[in-house]
């Protein structure tokens, strides 16, 4: 019976993602419609209504819909349909997270990151890969378990990042078994030629995230000459194919106006993305610099001209993942969301929270989600009532070394432990600079406008571990 349903809801989801390639607006309204009757909770019921109501506007994320629907590979519109919308609110995957709420008290986190490999073709300046041994990799019949492990816990969505991921051959397989995964794969594009567009698009579930800083100069200026030239062909492979896609652009304090620029934005719709990511640059990784960290008059600027604009502007969903922390409730590290393991197999809280006390090759992820270490952050979140300050490194950083002292977690790579050391003083100043300007900002444009950012309930708040 269980087979049988699923093989009636995938016909279902097939005709449905068919139907939406040739659908009318009209159409779309009711389905909608349909979707809001239902839901189960109020953020979903929200988020339908407030879709329907930018349908009927013809927003900028009306037009994005369109594009999804009337522009991409079948396959890939169907598994986008399935592994992200369906599954995670009325599928396999809502039924055991379900369970695990009811089990446990909290629900598992709703995405993982894993970095197969640190193996890279390029050598970025300030990349926080770069003091990782380039040499091990995660072996394939690891994350293959993980990758089951999380689909028990109803985790069905899955960042694969490095290094750079297209460097692993051994990994198609798995792509394909995982199928009801859908796998964010963050690329520095230049692997990703017209055969490899072609396999992305049949397998459907697999969305790139192609890393760029800007237009040519800034972009070779990081990651070495020829390579926003190489993106540029990546992204003409990709759309040409029907492949749902987006960017990755770390924010500097010398990018910032390039990366919320109009010209720059617009040069990324027109060769095709659908989504994109910003993200401030952290002193992690290679020769940590607060230097290029964006100023708190930048990190404002990026809050009010940024992700959030570019989304009310043109048809592509841009993320700002410090500035849109009110939407998600914070810090969504160890567990709460979601959490990293390397390439060694260690599990980390955060992609930038280069700390562990678990190693995923010798425990399970249910046991490294109820860790201490995990526990203990899931209980100290929100850090603050101000959601525009959701870091622990960079907001909060005395909560971390709070953290780092009653946990003892090892550093994953050499160097990490100067967060807490030689860097502690700096990024103190850096917090205290910006709360001036953030809590400002989060007293006018959230708690005095009344800022409804969909709040389905309070963040929840786990007992502290011993």
């Amino acid at each position: 019976m269980k087979s049988l349903k699923r093989m009636t809801t995938e016909q279902v989801l097939r005709s449905i993602a068919g139907f939406l390639g040739r659908a009318s607006d009209r159409d779309f309204e009711y389905l909608l419609s349909v979707m809001e009757h239902l839901a189960t909770s109020y953020r979903e019921k929200a988020i339908l209504q407030s879709l329907r109501d930018s349908w009927r506007s013809n927003s900028p994320l009306a037009q994005l819909l369109r594009r999804v629907f009337r522009e991409t590979n079948p396959e890939c519109r169907y598994r986008f349909l399935y592994n992200f919308f369906f599954n995670q609110s009325f599928g396999e995957a809502k039924v055991k997270r379900d369970a695990y709420l009811e089990r446990y008290g909290y629900c598992p986190p709703w995405a993982m990151l894993i970095s197969p490999t640190m193996r890279c073709n390029l050598r970025c300046a300030g990349c926080y890969a770069g003091e990782y041994t380039r040499k091990d990799d995660l072996p394939a019949e690891v994350i293959d378990r993980v990758l089951t492990e999380g689909e028990e816990l109803g985790i069905s969505f899955v960042t694969i990042l490095g290094g750079e991921p297209f460097i692993r051959e051994d990994l198609w397989p798995i792509y394909e078994k995982h199928r009801d995964t859908l796998f964010q794969i963050y690329t520095n594009g230049t692997l990703l030629d017209e055969e490899t567009a072609k396999h992305i698009a049949r397998l459907g579930n697999i969305v790139p995230a192609v890393s760029i800083e800007g237009f040519e100069e800034e972009t070779d200026g990081r990651r070495g000459k020829g390579t926003f030239q190489a993106i540029m062909r990546a992204m003409d492979a990709l759309r040409q194919n029907g492949v749902i896609f987006g960017f990755s652009a770390m924010v500097t304090r010398y990018n910032v106006d390039t990366i919320i620029s109009d010209e720059f934005n617009r040069m990324l719709v027109e060769k095709g993305a659908y989504l994109g990511w910003h993200f401030l640059y952290m002193p992690v990784g290679r020769d940590p610099d607060l230097s290029l960290m964006p100023t708190p008059e930048q990190r404002d600027l990026l809050r009010r001209m940024g992700a959030a604009r570019i989304r009310a502007t043109y048809p592509m969903f841009v993320i700002d993942f410090w500035n849109d922390a009110p939407y998600v409730g914070g810090c969504i590290a160890a567990g709460r969301n979601y959490f990293h393991i390397t390439s060694r197999g260690d599990v980390e809280p955060c992609i930038f929270t280069h700390f562990a006390v678990d190693n995923i090759k010798e425990k399970s992820l249910q046991e490294v989600l109820e860790s201490p270490y995990f526990r203990g952050i899931r209980a100290r979140q929100p850090y603050s009532e101000n959601l525009l300050r959701p870091c622990m490194l960079i907001d909060h950083p005395h909560v971390f070394r709070e953290i780092y002292q009653t946990y003892h977690p090892y550093p994953t790579h050499p160097g990490a432990e100067t967060l807490v050391g030689e860097l502690a003083a700096g990024l103190d100043r850096y917090s205290q600079e910006a709360a001036v300007i953030l809590e400002e900002a989060w007293r006018k444009d959230f708690i005095e406008a009344g800022t409804n950012i969909f709040p389905e309930e309070a963040p929840h708040k786990e007992p502290a571990a011993a």
